[in-house]
């Protein structure tokens, strides 16, 4: 944009047309003309050359120039502010001419020469602390954020400032901004404030925005457990489902969750899933066969896809209904499709499953299919968390078309396991055809100890 109206070029040109009998001509004889012209073009040259050296020696990329450049441009423009500037940066990374003072004493130049520009105070900041002059830099970062309060590399700064001359009390508010201006600072914020502190409490309390938004302290439990703290995670928790966050949404809890429960932490999982269920975000499970370990295993309402519920992904090669009218027992069942006929190992769902060690269990379900086109067919799966060498308990698979029908698998925990993880799989077939295609239906799973009197086998039902 600019302050100068667009001319009319065609009106201009038909304008000097008009009144070209009004232009001046001025002969270059005799040749004393042509050398006064021609001194004029060169002084001129002279000086767009010198102003085009300069510009460029204020503003190519620091490592592209050297000391001795910088100091002919000043030599030339003493009180250029951008060479000033500069010179004091190349003084403080240079291999060969390092020197704290001549850095310190060409940015204090700057800044004094153009005291607006809040990175000149902030480079000058930062060369005052690492050469220890405490009150340089707290000058020089004030000053630089009173000019632009709104940087995040600047609120990182001044924090680290701050943290690294001991004044954590002074610093913390301003990684609190930080985080509230840009998640994208959140890991390094963490870490170094922990690093300081060794205090998840007080970094929770006095770094993390307690404001409506609770993403930050959801990401800050996440965080404890990825570094495995747990106990400091599951104790914020507590803090915050009694506090601030007493109805949180699912959407905000589900990485926390899902990350506990993908590393075996079954334990905690279990109390921050219970308490979900207190607060309502979580429906209970309600049925009168209180033995079945498996939630929602009637599938009488849509999976949460998160925590202890069904996990699933759709895609294109996958559709999903859980709504189908069609069901073994009950209003709905699962209904999956496979359009597109790939050979792919799908774990179509899983659910992950609290158990006790050293105990049979028994898994159920009911299926039926139709058209169901491959040498490798859906089937239950059964794992045990944190026992890779464990034994992978399967059904028999469906193929073909059928009625519904009872498929169980059957399994012994270990005495270290946890958990267990269900799940209906379709791994990848060895023989034509491969490829899937066709629908399949599930209904009615059910884990139970198998030591539990009174529970007959499966009757086969048709529809």
């Amino acid at each position: 944009m600019t302050q100068f109206p667009n001319p009319d070029l065609a009106a201009g040109r038909s304008s000097s047309r008009r009144r070209s009998k009004y232009f001046f001509e001025w002969s270059l004889r005799p040749w004393w003309r042509a050398w006064v012209f021609l001194t004029g073009v060169i002084a001129v040259s002279i000086v767009l050359t010198y102003e085009t050296t300069r510009v460029a020696l204020a503003t190519d990329p620091i490592n592209s120039i050297s000391i001795p450049a910088v100091q002919e441009g000043l030599a030339h423009d003493p009180g250029n502010a951008d060479l000033l500037h500069q010179l004091g940066l190349l003084y403080s990374s240079s291999p060969t001419e390092m020197s704290s003072a001549e850095s310190l004493k060409y940015l204090r130049q700057a800044v004094a020469s153009n005291p607006h520009r809040w990175d000149f105070w902030a480079d000058l900041a930062i060369t005052c602390d690492s050469a220890g002059d405490t009150a340089c830099s707290d000058e020089a970062f004030e000053r630089a954020r009173v000019l632009n309060p709104l940087t995040p590399r600047l609120q990182w700064a001044i924090g680290n400032h701050y943290v690294l001359t001991n004044r954590m009390q002074t610093g913390f508010p301003y990684f609190r901004r930080l985080l509230e201006m840009t998640p994208q600072y959140l890991g390094p914020t963490f870490r170094l404030c922990l690093r300081a502190t060794g205090d998840p409490q007080q970094v929770y309390a006095e770094v993390v925005p307690q404001g409506k938004d609770p993403t930050l302290r959801f990401a800050f439990l996440t965080f404890l457990s990825a570094v495995g703290d747990y106990e400091s995670a599951m104790r914020i928790w507590g803090q915050m489902i009694t506090g601030p966050d007493r109805s949180p949404e699912l959407l905000s809890v589900k990485p926390f969750l899902d990350f506990l429960i993908d590393h075996n932490q079954i334990r905690n999982a279990s109390t921050v899933w219970e308490d979900l269920e207190r607060t309502g975000l979580i429906p209970k499970e309600t049925t009168p066969e209180s033995d079945n370990l498996v939630y929602s295993g009637s599938f009488e309402r849509k999976p949460l896809n998160t925590g202890f519920d069904w996990r699933y992904n759709e895609g294109s090669d996958l559709l999903f209904d859980f709504s189908d009218p069609y069901a073994y027992k009950g209003k709905r069942c699962l209904r999956i499709e496979f359009p597109v006929g790939r050979n792919e190992d799908y774990d179509l769902l899983s659910q992950v499953v609290p158990v006790k060690p050293s105990t049979r269990y028994q898994l159920t379900a009911y299926v039926r299919s139709e058209g169901l086109t491959s040498d490798s067919g859906p089937r239950l799966r059964v794992i045990e968390l944190g026992c890779p060498n464990c034994v992978v308990s399967t059904s028999d698979q469906t193929l073909g078309t059928t009625k519904w029908h009872p498929v169980e698998a059957m399994l012994t925990t270990q005495p270290q396991t946890q958990a267990v993880r269900v799940s209906f799989w379709r791994p990848p077939g060895r023989l034509a055809p491969r490829g899937i295609s066709g629908t399949v239906w599930l209904d009615e799973i059910t884990l139970r100890a198998a030591e539990i009197p009174g529970r007959s086998g499966a009757q086969d039902r048709s529809r």
